[in-house]
């Protein structure tokens, strides 16, 4: 074999390696996104007081401080369902904007053996879901979340 070829060899196989390495893991479509939302604890079917947070996405997590702090999740790993771009038409300008539509979901085992699960659709810069607390199957708090991407601030 020449050794040439051998380079072009080992290239395909890592390749190949990191394809595999990366599936159902990919989360760039929301990472480093950072969302002000609304959250409503849901009980007996009455919404309660709305809260305000925020709700960050960073290294294939979730982070949000109603998930830290009512569930003990400080970050939940999410995986993408449905991961796609679709293109608005622009305004005044007449340019086209392209815009995320993400379907993600997640679990984690707080430390008393609880599970967090959350759910929720990203829609160009809105967000929306649930976040839900339950212990061998049965539901113990349940919280719906509503709102939009933050501005990053300008420097």
């Amino acid at each position: 074999m020449k050794p040439f070829s051998g380079v072009i060899m080992i290239g395909a196989i890592a390749l190949l390696l990191c394809s595999f390495a990366f599936k159902g893991k990919d989360t760039t479509s929301l990472e480093g996104k950072l969302y002000k939302v609304t959250t409503t604890e849901v009980k007996k079917g009455k919404s309660g007081k709305p809260d305000q947070d925020e709700i960050s996405f960073k290294g294939g997590k979730f982070k949000s401080k109603t998930a830290k702090v009512e569930m003990g999740a400080d970050a939940i790993p999410i995986e993408l369902k449905i991961d796609s771009v679709y293109t608005q038409e622009g305004s005044d300008d007449n340019e086209d904007i392209d815009m995320i539509y993400v379907e993600f979901e997640g679990e984690f085992t707080n430390k008393m053996e609880e599970t967090v699960k959350v759910v929720g659709t990203v829609d160009g810069y809105g967000i929306e879901g649930s976040i839900e607390l339950s212990k061998k199957g049965k539901l113990k708090r349940h919280f719906d979340f509503v709102g939009s991407q933050k501005d990053k601030k300008k420097k």
